[in-house]
């Protein structure tokens, strides 16, 4: 490829074309082999990032809920921290035991957060 560009002065139609997807090639690259080294950090609530902190998205029953709704749920058997920031939207049913939702939040090591629940389906009867 050296021996192409310098035969071709870079004024010239073919070698500035050439010299031009050369560099845009390396850019390109670079900027891949940044992205795919580089670790995972989420903003908490503050506006700090944690690396090792990742969003997720799951589905599940609930199993339990803490009076007021604050505190630790059970979905799918799974312990999830609500605080008083996350949202629970009860579009389709109560959020309550035997109800089918969506839990959006942020896993940090063994504790899952979560922002919002939404209730997809209430508690069959």
């Amino acid at each position: 490829m050296q021996a192409m560009l310098k035969r071709l002065p870079y004024g010239s139609g073919k070698g500035k074309m050439i010299w031009k997807t050369v560099t845009a090639a390396a850019v390109m690259g670079f900027t891949f082999s940044l992205a795919a080294g580089t670790v995972q950090a989420n903003e908490d609530e503050g506006g700090e990032t944690r690396a090792g902190s990742y969003e997720s998205i799951f589905y599940g029953t609930v199993g339990k809920t803490p009076r007021g709704n604050i505190g630790t749920w059970v979905v799918n058997k799974r312990d999830i921290a609500v605080t008083k920031e996350t949202r629970i939207i009860e579009k389709h049913g109560k959020a309550a035991a035997g109800a089918y939702v969506e839990v959006e939040g942020r896993n940090t090591g063994k504790t899952f957060t979560a922002v919002k629940i939404e209730v997809k389906r209430s508690k069959r009867q």
